[in-house]
């Protein structure tokens, strides 16, 4: 396990210094009030470079173990259930709206790698997408899919 997140750690790292020099390439605009376009891709950039020098970190930190200690491959199930899941959020997305399709897909992924507590999935599956739904209407004023609940959400 070492090896693979040192090996991960330094692709991601690649791949978000390659982002960030793509993003300082974008335009910058005139409108007053608003960020530019390359706002969001820094955050991006920001978060992914954070979180893979702390995967490299922890890769370098762990201890080595013998070739005996070995973990099998994990079963093919759950990633071809969430691939199959995700496919289907995806097409119906546009026309039940972010709220009506989110709630189905977090329980299902909760459920999917082990939350067993149907309260804990609820009560999740339920806050998530609401919040999200806040956080992008009034902090970053972009709109999210309304599907049929367009007239109750204005």
């Amino acid at each position: 396990m070492r090896t693979k997140n040192i090996v991960a750690a330094l692709v991601l790292i690649a791949l978000g210094a390659g982002y960030g020099y793509l993003t300082a390439g974008l335009p910058t605009r005139s409108l007053p009030n608003t960020p530019d376009p390359s706002f969001f891709p820094w955050i991006i950039t920001a978060c992914l470079l954070l979180l893979s020098v702390i995967l490299l970190v922890q890769g370098l930190a762990a201890p080595r173990k013998g070739s005996g200690d070995s973990v099998g491959a994990p079963p093919l199930r759950a990633p071809v259930v969430f691939l199959v899941a995700f496919a289907a959020y995806v097409a119906v997305l546009p026309y039940a709206g972010f709220l009506l399709t989110s709630v189905p897909f977090f329980a299902l992924l909760m459920a999917l790698y082990g939350e067993r507590r149907w309260g804990v999935i609820a009560a999740a599956s339920l806050t998530v997408p609401v919040v999200l739904v806040l956080v992008f209407r009034h902090v970053f004023q972009v709109p999210l899919p309304k599907g049929v609940l367009a007239g109750i959400l204005g």
